[in-house]
């Protein structure tokens, strides 16, 4: 669509593009990821011969958020965020103490 619009096809930046095409065409995949989560969680109910729909788990987490590294609408977009308040290094001290204490 893109293309056919501007006349220009965005390339990432192993492709020879710039960091701008390759920067805006990494948002699209997470985007996309985004899309296909809610239409899952939307459609897998009906897929089982249920009602209802499903929650979209979030992974953003609170760096992201204040660092402004983050996609909108990607992983900052989601039902419920169960890590939307800890930090990368918080979450990996819990991952740490998991794996070593829960097996």
């Amino acid at each position: 669509l893109f293309s056919t619009v501007t006349g220009r096809c965005p390339r990432f930046k192993v492709q020879g593009g710039t960091n701008a095409e390759n920067l805006a065409l990494q948002n699209i995949q997470a985007r996309l990821r985004m899309v296909i989560a809610f239409l899952l969680a939307q459609l897998l109910p009906w897929v089982r011969g249920t009602t209802g729909f499903l929650l979209v788990l979030g992974s953003a987490n609170v760096d992201e958020g204040l660092r402004g590294y983050l996609t909108k609408y990607d992983c900052s977009s989601a039902d419920l965020n169960p890590i939307g308040g800890i930090s990368k290094s918080d979450l990996r001290r819990f991952l740490r103490w998991g794996a070593d204490n829960l097996g």
